[in-house]
């Protein structure tokens, strides 16, 4: 249920609520890309609750050229925004975060695994309680309760091990260190070992 009225689609659905079609046209939505609506944090599917928390959740457009999976995190455009869409940043992403410590957040844990089609408008959480997926390899670290997570490595913003999480690293020098502490995705709310590889974690996004 929204705390803000009426948006234009519920979590675990999208614009088109289409997850095997390339039908979909970048026109159509302009006008929601970028709104955000503050939703409780509760399970759609189950209707149960998972925290005392809201839910900060904006509506963005997947401009990849391809589908995004559910619980990555995904990169807020910049050079690649189209112009028949709002054309501004924090509208649209064009895939997974793939640099370390990148900016990016998650996409909406409840979709289903096709994920979101290229060109469709799906919930990005800005603020609040989301699943996200960590590292496929070992973690170099424990990430415990009240730890804090960034993005990690991969070759490509497509790639399997791109839109993922690591325990934030605050042994680097200069900008690798001033990205890992600004841009730090959120605070663990469950924890992570080592044998923990591509499983889900709930972090807080967000907040310290």
């Amino acid at each position: 249920m929204a705390r803000m009225e009426n948006p234009p689609f519920a979590r675990g659905e999208t614009y088109y609520n289409l997850f095997a079609s390339s039908t979909q046209s970048s026109s159509d939505g302009t006008q929601l890309e970028g709104k955000a609506w503050l939703f409780e944090d509760i399970d759609p599917i189950n209707k149960v609750a998972r925290s005392n928390q809201y839910v900060t959740a904006r509506v963005v457009r997947n401009i990849s050229g391809g589908t995004l999976a559910p619980k990555r995190l995904a990169n807020l455009a910049t050079s690649t925004l189209l112009a028949n869409g709002a054309g501004f940043y924090g509208g649209q992403v064009d895939g997974y975060g793939y640099v370390t410590a990148q900016r990016a957040y998650p996409i909406d844990e409840f979709l289903p695994s096709a994920g979101v089609q290229n060109l469709d408008l799906f919930w990005l959480v800005t603020e609040g309680p989301a699943k996200v997926q960590t590292d496929l390899a070992a973690l170099t670290g424990v990430i415990n309760i009240g730890s804090r997570v960034m993005a990690q490595t991969a070759v490509t913003s497509g790639a399997t091990t791109a839109g993922r999480v690591i325990l934030q690293d605050l042994t680097g020098a200069t900008a690798a260190l001033g990205n890992a502490v600004m841009n730090y995705i959120g605070t663990a709310m469950s924890a992570a070992t080592s044998s923990n590889t591509g499983a889900d974690l709930l972090i807080d996004v967000g907040h310290w």
